[in-house]
């Protein structure tokens, strides 16, 4: 035994402060001062029983509380709390040993002033690097859900009963979950969600909406339906809002290019720069489709290979062969050839990109078809709450790619409800012609909202013929898929 190392026994400055930085209060206690022990050891004790709690309680509320930007806010508060704290447990511990030690005439100990300040160091690593991904994860969330008054709304339409609304803005309606008796939604028993593929990237401006779905779920038996909108439709109605726009308030022009459109003539649409083309869009979907729109989520495609990278890649179970002699590559750098094999196939996120974009290797209508099968796929393999560790990067790469009209309270809600989802039982109906004429009529604009209104309905309100070819009417695709 040295002056320089009083030893490993617990009056050892560097062991108490290792102690102290591995549980906050720990070398205290190794010490003997048992009470300044656990006062500094009930912070960082009551943190993870709290934690505990929501993880065993309920992990909805848990994701729920990950999406809410002022509870992102009070957990980076919370953190650098923790971290000062134990910077004083640290300092205290090798203080309190080392003066032991000149007490019990080992004399001044030397050498352990190097692991303090290591240990300090990573303490100030650890709870910083929290801090930052708390403060992107803060800056994310706020870029993907819309603060309500935005702009950032779907349009009233002129259909059934006003839904109720969070903005006092007029003409306009967000649909959002209210915090009693329950979700906005569930009132009419219908979960009504519009999904928009922005084909948006190096090369394009503004942002053409080459993908649209209504996803509708029945609250009460859990089943749900895949609408398909074809991007070349001629003729949707617009909203109430935006009708005078036009002579017959519809919009002449391929339903895709509308976005881009009423960006273009900001004195027909109302809304900024940055919502008019939303408004415009997602009030001509519900005018179309005859229900109310509870919310709407819009994906940047580019955007969507990093999301499915990011989940490992996804199983599908390919129809048939795909060949694209000049598939457009998504970052704007030119074009590659496609080919995938038919069967079931584990893709990245570029081929399933590629697998529901792809055009040239048959139709418009052939695409729509391998989008909902995507969309299938991904809602069979993806659980939510399995996803919590990577939330953070999931966040980062949707704070560039995803806006959504949903507010941060509504997840928890949402996710107790996909839940009690059948996500392997889906039925999809696809709004191709002859069946559904691509210039729309008063009596074909009829004819699709009597399907999307009737989907689950009695048998004897079929959904009618889908399909280019006139073929029967939809029915749920096989609920076995391919091996996670």
């Amino acid at each position: 035994m040295t002056e320089e190392d009083p030893g490993p026994g617990p009056a050892s400055p560097g062991r108490a402060a290792f102690l102290s930085f591995v549980l906050p209060g720990l070398g205290q206690i190794a010490l003997g001062e048992v009470r300044s022990g656990l006062l500094l050891a009930v912070p960082i004790l009551a943190t993870l029983t709290v934690a505990a709690f929501f993880i065993l309680a309920d992990r909805a509320d848990l994701v729920s509380w990950l999406f809410d930007p002022p509870v992102i806010l009070a957990l980076v508060v919370l953190d650098v709390a923790l971290g000062l704290n134990r910077v004083v447990a640290i300092g205290d511990a090798w203080w309190l040993a080392r003066q032991r030690a000149v007490a019990s005439g080992w004399g001044r100990p030397r050498g352990s002033g190097r692991l303090v300040a290591g240990l300090l160091a990573a303490t100030v690593l650890l709870h910083g690097g929290i801090g930052v991904v708390g403060v992107q994860a803060y800056g994310d969330l706020t870029a993907v859900f819309e603060e309500p008054g935005t702009g950032f709304v779907i349009p009233l339409a002129s259909f059934g009963t006003p839904q109720p609304t969070r903005s006092p803005e007029p003409g306009a309606t967000e649909f959002s979950v209210s915090p009693l008796p329950g979700p906005a939604w569930a009132a009419d028993g219908r979960l009504n969600v519009i999904l928009i593929g922005g084909d948006a990237g190096p090369g394009r401006w503004s942002l053409r909406t080459d993908t649209m779905i209504l996803l509708s779920a029945d609250v009460a038996t859990g089943r749900v339906a895949l609408f398909g909108i074809p991007r070349n439709l001629y003729g949707a109605p617009l909203p109430p809002e935006s009708a005078g726009a036009t002579p017959d308030g519809t919009f002449p022009g391929l339903l895709n290019a509308l976005w881009v459109y009423a960006d273009q003539h900001p004195s027909q649409f109302p809304g900024d720069d940055q919502t008019r083309g939303f408004r415009a869009i997602t009030g001509a979907l519900q005018q179309l489709t005859g229900v109310p729109i509870d919310g709407a989520v819009v994906v940047n495609l580019n955007g969507f290979v990093d999301l499915v990278d990011a989940i490992g890649g996804v199983w599908v179970n390919v129809p048939y062969h795909i060949h694209d002699d000049t598939y457009p590559l998504e970052n704007g750098t030119g074009d590659v050839v496609l080919d995938i094999r038919s069967g079931c196939q584990h893709l990245d996120g570029h081929f399933t990109l590629a697998l529901a974009r792809s055009r040239h290797q048959d139709s418009d209508y052939g695409r729509m078809t391998r989008q909902q099968l995507v969309l299938e796929a991904l809602a069979r393999q993806l659980d939510p709450i399995s996803l919590i560790m990577q939330v953070p990067h999931l966040l980062q790469i949707a704070g560039t790619n995803i806006r959504t009209t949903f507010q941060p309270q509504d997840m928890g809600l949402l996710l107790r409800f996909a839940a009690t989802v059948d996500r392997t039982n889906v039925t999809n109906v696809e709004f191709f012609p002859p069946t559904y004429p691509e210039v729309l009529t008063k009596a074909s604009i009829a004819k699709i909202q009597n399907v999307v209104r009737t989907i689950f309905g009695s048998p004897s309100a079929s959904p009618g013929p889908s399909g280019s070819s006139g073929s029967p009417a939809p029915t749920p695709r096989p609920t076995k898929g391919c091996p996670a």
